[in-house]
């Protein structure tokens, strides 16, 4: 998964939230022990926190991906000679 290696717990037990969570809304939707309408707002209750855990997921991988770039910005900034050093120095008042 790409996310930042202090996020892959977390990524993990997200992934498994998603998981559980449509399991559990497929379970709902067919529980005969409900009526329709018992069932579909069990079902889109879980959708819910389905939807919920996954935007947490797409936050981590937007992360890591911005992170990526900065890596990728400092790494031509290198190529050009250019000393972040000094820029991050200067751009804290030094």
């Amino acid at each position: 998964m790409n996310v930042l290696r202090d996020d892959k717990e977390l990524a993990n037990e997200l992934v498994q939230c998603c998981d559980y969570s449509l399991f559990r809304a497929r379970t709902a939707f067919f529980n005969r022990s409900l009526d329709i309408h018992g069932r579909l707002a069990e079902a889109e209750r879980w959708m819910h926190e389905f939807m919920r855990c996954k935007r947490d997921l797409d936050e981590l991988v937007r992360k890591k991906e911005e992170h990526d770039k900065l890596v990728q910005l400092v790494e031509v900034m290198k190529e050009r000679g250019i000393d972040i050093a000094v820029i991050v120095r200067k751009s804290d008042g030094q």
